[in-house]
C-alpha cells in the first residue's frame, strides 16, 4: 500500500508539474500573441502619428469652434474703427435750384417777375482728432438770372432797358471752422471716447484669445482622452485573453482531477466580467475617436498611432512670485477688469463734462468773384477772379446752450460714479482670485507631477511583482489565482499610470492658462490668428 501511495503521489506530482509547464507555455504564447495583436492597426487606412503641436495646428485649421473664435477675433476692433470714421476726410457736394415767377406790379419792377437762383458747390470736410475742430473747404458757383428791365413793351421798365443784365455768375472758395469751447474743448470728450473704444477692442481681443486657449486645451484633452481609451482597450483585451487562457487550463486541470468544478465557475464569471469591460472599453474608444476625428476633421479611414508625445517633466519649475507678476500682466480676466476701471474713469470724466454749458464758436471766410460771361472765368481771371482774394465775405457765430435743472445729466454722473466704484471692487476681487487660482494651479501641477512619478514607481514594482509570481507559477510554487490577482493589480496600475500622465499634462496646460501664456507655449501670435478677409 505504501508503494502504491508512493507511486500515486509521484504520478500526481508529475501531472501537476506537466500541468504547470503547459499552463506557463500557454500564458507565454498568449502574451506574445497579444503583443503582436495590439501592434496592428485597427482599420485599413493610413496610420497617423499626432504630436501636440500637430494637434494644435489641426485644431486651429479645422476645429469649428476655433475657426469661429478666429473670426470673432477679426471683429474685435469693429466699434473702434467705426468710431474712427468721424475723423476721416469726407468729400461733400450739393446743388440747389430755385426759380420764382411773380405777377408784374410796382413791387417787382426792379427785381423782375422771373428769378432763377442756382448754386452748385463741392469740397472736403474733416473733424480734427487732436482738437475736435470741424473744418470744411469748398468751392462753388452761383448763377443768378432775372428778367428785370428786359421787357421793352412794358412802359414802366422800357426806359431802363440799359439796366437789364444777362445771367450773373458768382464763384467762391469758402473755409469754415467750428469749435466747442467747453463740453468738448479741444476734443476732450472725443479723446476720452476714443480711449474707451480702444480699451473695449482690447478687452474683446483678450477675451477671444482666452477662449482660443481654452479651445486648444479642449482639443488636446480630446486627443489625450483617445490615448487613454486606446490604452484601456489594450489592457482589457490582455485581461480577457489571459482570463480565458486560465479558465481553459482550469478546465483541463479539472479533467485531470487537480481542480474543482466551482473553480471553473469562478473563472467563467471572471471571463464574463472581462468581456463586459472589453466591450465598454471598445465603445468608449470608438466614441473618443469619432469625437477627435470630428474636432480635427480627420478622414474616416485614418488610424491614429498609439504613440503620443506627452511631456514627462515640467519644462520650467513654477515660481509663484514671478508667475503672479506675469499673470497680473497677461491674465485676461484681470487685465480686462483693469481696463473696465479705466473705462469707468473716462466715462465719469465725460459725465462731469456734460454738466458744462455748450459754447460753440464758428466762422467762415470766402474769396469770391463775379462775371456775366462764363462760370469758369471766375477762377481763370487772375486780376479779378477768386484767386486774386480781392472780394471777400466773412461770417462769424457764437452759440451758447445750458439746460437748467437737467436731471438726466445728474443721473449720468451719478451712474458713472457708481460704475467706477463697482469696477474698483471687481478689480480687487479679481486680483485676489487670480492669486488664489494661480496658487491652486501650481499646487495641482506639482501634485499631479508627484502622482505621475509615483505611478511610474508603482507600475514598475507591480510589473516586477507580477514577473516574480509568474516565475513562481512556472516552478509550481504559485497557483493560477495568484497569477490572476497579480495581473489584475498590474492592469490597474498600468491604467493609473496612463491616466496620471495625461492628468499631469492637462494640469500643465491649465497652469499655462492661469498665466495666459499658453499661446506663447505653442509660439502662436494672436494677431497672426486673425483670418484674412477680402
Amino acid at each position: 500500500m505504501k508503494q502504491e501511495k508512493g507511486k500515486l503521489s509521484k504520478s500526481k506530482m508529475g501531472r501537476e508539474t506537466l500541468f504547470s509547464i503547459l499552463l506557463c507555455a500557454t500564458l507565454l504564447l498568449g502574451f506574445s500573441g497579444l503583443s503582436a495583436q495590439d501592434q496592428r492597426p485597427t482599420g485599413g487606412g493610413k496610420i497617423m502619428r499626432l504630436t501636440t503641436e500637430e494637434t494644435v495646428k489641426r485644431a486651429l485649421d479645422s476645429n469649428f469652434k476655433l475657426q469661429n473664435l478666429r473670426y470673432e477675433l477679426a471683429k474685435s476692433d469693429s466699434n473702434y474703427l467705426k468710431s474712427e470714421s468721424q475723423y476721416s476726410w469726407r468729400l461733400v457736394a450739393d446743388g440747389s435750384f430755385r426759380q420764382s415767377i411773380l405777377p408784374f406790379n410796382q413791387n417787382n419792377v426792379f427785381t423782375g417777375t422771373k428769378i432763377s437762383n442756382d448754386t452748385i458747390k463741392g469740397g472736403i470736410e474733416k473733424t480734427i482728432r487732436a482738437t475736435g475742430t470741424y473744418f470744411k473747404l469748398e468751392a462753388g458757383n452761383t448763377r443768378f438770372d432775372s428778367n428785370a428791365f428786359e421787357d421793352k413793351s412794358n412802359p414802366l421798365s422800357a426806359g431802363f432797358a440799359g439796366l437789364a443784365l444777362p445771367p450773373l455768375y458768382t464763384g467762391f472758395i469758402t473755409a469754415t471752422i467750428s469749435q466747442d469751447l467747453l463740453k468738448n474743448s479741444f476734443g476732450y470728450k472725443g479723446k476720452n471716447q476714443e480711449k474707451i473704444l480702444d480699451n473695449q477692442a482690447q478687452m474683446a481681443k483678450n477675451q477671444v484669445s482666452l477662449q482660443i486657449s481654452e479651445a486648444i486645451v479642449g482639443s488636446l484633452v480630446d486627443f489625450w482622452d483617445y490615448s487613454v481609451k486606446l490604452q484601456s482597450l489594450k489592457t482589457y483585451r490582455k485581461l480577457q485573453e489571459n482570463v480565458k487562457d486560465i479558465r481553459n487550463l482550469t478546465i483541463r486541470k479539472q479533467g485531470l482531477g487537480l481542480s474543482e468544478g466551482f473553480e471553473v465557475n469562478q473563472w467563467n464569471a471572471l471571463l464574463a466580467q472581462a468581456d463586459s469591460q472589453l466591450e465598454t472599453a471598445t465603445v468608449q474608444k470608438e466614441e473618443s475617436k469619432r469625437k477627435l476625428a470630428r474636432t480635427l476633421k480627420l478622414e474616416s479611414d485614418t488610424d491614429l498611432s498609439e504613440e503620443t508625445d506627452l511631456l514627462e517633466e515640467i519644462p520650467e519649475k513654477p515660481n509663484f512670485t514671478k508667475d503672479l507678476e506675469v499673470a497680473y500682466k497677461k491674465r485676461t480676466d484681470y487685465v480686462n477688469a483693469v481696463k473696465e476701471k479705466e473705462i469707468a474713469e473716462l466715462l465719469l470724466k465725460n459725465a462731469k463734462n456734460d454738466q458744462l454749458p455748450t459754447l460753440t464758436l464758428s466762422g467762415s471766410a470766402s474769396s469770391q468773384a463775379q462775371t456775366i460771361t462764363t462760370p469758369e472765368k471766375n477762377y481763370t481771371d487772375s486780376g479779378d477772379g477768386v484767386t486774386s482774394l480781392k472780394y471777400k465775405d466773412y461770417n462769424g457765430k457764437v452759440a451758447f446752450s445750458y439746460p437748467l435743472f437737467d436731471k438726466g445729466v445728474y443721473a449720468g454722473r451719478r451712474d458713472s460714479e457708481v460704475t467706477l466704484r463697482q469696477a474698483s471692487l471687481k478689480e480687487i476681487e479679481l486680483r485676489n482670485e487670480v492669486r488664489d487660482d494661480l496658487k491652486g494651479r501650481i499646487d495641482s501641477l506639482e501634485a499631479s507631477y508627484k502622482i505621475y512619478k509615483n505611478s511610474i514607481v508603482t507600475e514598475s514594482e507591480t510589473q516586477n511583482y507580477y514577473n516574480g509570481v509568474l516565475r513562481s507559477f512556472r516552478q509550481g510554487r504559485a497557483d493560477a489565482v495568484a497569477v490572476k490577482n497579480a495581473l489584475d493589480t498590474l492592469v490597474r496600475d498600468q491604467l493609473s499610470l496612463t491616466q496620471a500622465r495625461v492628468n499631469f499634462n492637462i494640469d500643465l496646460m491649465r497652469y499655462y492658462i492661469a498665466k495666459n501664456t499658453l499661446l506663447e507655449r505653442f509660439n502662436l501670435d494672436v494677431d497672426k490668428l486673425i483670418p484674412t478677409i477680402e
